[in-house]
C-alpha cells in the first residue's frame, strides 16, 4: 500500500496514524452524517413525503440533469402528483412540465399549464440513452402512482419495519436492501445498481434522520447496522480510481480491506477530500 500516493498531507498522516480499515471507517461514519444533515435541513423545509419525493428526483438526474429534476420536483411537487388518479396522467403531467409534452389531453382541468420548463435545458451529452430524462420520467410516474395508497414514505418504512431485526448480520443486511430495490424495480423505475446507490445515499440516511426523531432508536441502529455489514455497492469510476491510488494493483488488499458499504463511501469520501472537495 502506497500512502505517499495521498495528495493531502493532512490525510497521509491520518492514514498512518490510524490504519486503513479504522480511517475507511471514520470516513464512512462522515460520510453517512453529511447526508444526514442534508436530510435534516431538509426536512425543515418540507415535509416527510415531499422531502423523500425530491431526492428521489434529484438522483434521477444523475450527474448532468439533477439541477432539471429537482425544478421539476418544485413545480410539480408530490402533493400535486397525490391528485391525479392514475400512472398514465402522472407520466403525462410531468412529462408537460419538462417541456417534453405540449399535449393538455386527460390533465385535470384545474392543471396550472403555465408552469413549464425549457425542453432545451435537458442535457443529453455524457448520458446513457436508458437515462434520457423522457426514460427516467416514465419509471419514476410507476413509483409514484405505486404510492399513492399509503405516500411515498410509508412505501419505505413498511419495508424497513419489516425487515427489522435486533441482531443484524451481512445476510439480514443484503436481504433488507434488496426489498428497498425491489420496490424500484417492481416499477421499474431505474435499475438495479441505482436503486441501490439510492437505498445506501438516501433511503439509510433520510429515514435515519426520521427514526431518531421520533425516539424509534431502535430502527435507526438497525440501519446502521446494515450500512456497517452491507458488502461494498458496484464499483464506480470515484472508486475505481481511489482503490488504484491507495492500494495501487494489490487489487487483493483492496477485496480484503473494503469490505463493506461503510469503507465504500469512505474511500469516495477519501477521493473528494484528497482532491479538496468538501
Amino acid at each position: 500500500m502506497k500512502i505517499e500516493n495521498l495528495l493531502q498531507p493532512d490525510l497521509q498522516a491520518r492514514l498512518q496514524t490510524e490504519g486503513i480499515e479504522k480511517f475507511l471507517d471514520l470516513l464512512g461514519d462522515e460520510r453517512f452524517k453529511q447526508k444526514k444533515t442534508r436530510m435534516e435541513n431538509l426536512l425543515k423545509i418540507a415535509n416527510p413525503d415531499e422531502a423523500l419525493y425530491r431526492e428521489l428526483m434529484l438522483a434521477l438526474g444523475y450527474k448532468n440533469n439533477k439541477v432539471q429534476f429537482l425544478e421539476l420536483a418544485m413545480i410539480l411537487p408530490y402533493s400535486e402528483i397525490c391528485k391525479l388518479n392514475d400512472q398514465e396522467m402522472i407520466e403525462k403531467a410531468l412529462l408537460y412540465r419538462t417541456g417534453f409534452s405540449k399535449s393538455k389531453e386527460d390533465l385535470p382541468k384545474d392543471f396550472d399549464f403555465s408552469l413549464k420548463m425549457e425542453k432545451s435545458v435537458w442535457q443529453y451529452r455524457g448520458t446513457r440513452p436508458a437515462n434520457y430524462p423522457k426514460i427516467r420520467i416514465e419509471g419514476i410516474s410507476r413509483l409514484l402512482f405505486y404510492s399513492l395508497e399509503d405516500g411515498l414514505c410509508s412505501l419505505f418504512e413498511k419495508k424497513i419495519i419489516e425487515n427489522y431485526s435486533g441482531k443484524v448480520d451481512k445476510k439480514i443486511a443484503m436481504n433488507f436492501s434488496r426489498d428497498i430495490t425491489e420496490v424500484f424495480a417492481a416499477t421499474r423505475a431505474v435499475g438495479k445498481t441505482r436503486a441501490t446507490e439510492i437505498c445506501f445515499n438516501i433511503i439509510l440516511p433520510f429515514f435515519a434522520v426520521i427514526f431518531e426523531e421520533r425516539g424509534e432508536s431502535k430502527y435507526a441502529d438497525f440501519l446502521y447496522k446494515s450500512y456497517d455489514l452491507h458488502p461494498p455497492l458496484a464499483s464506480n469510476s470515484i472508486t475505481r480510481t481511489m482503490g488504484a491510488q491507495v492500494f495501487r494493483d494489490e487489487k487483493n488488499d483492496a477485496r480484503r480491506i473494503v469490505t463493506s458499504v461503510r469503507r465504500y463511501m469512505g474511500l469516495i469520501l477519501l477521493y473528494y477530500k484528497d482532491k479538496g472537495i468538501e
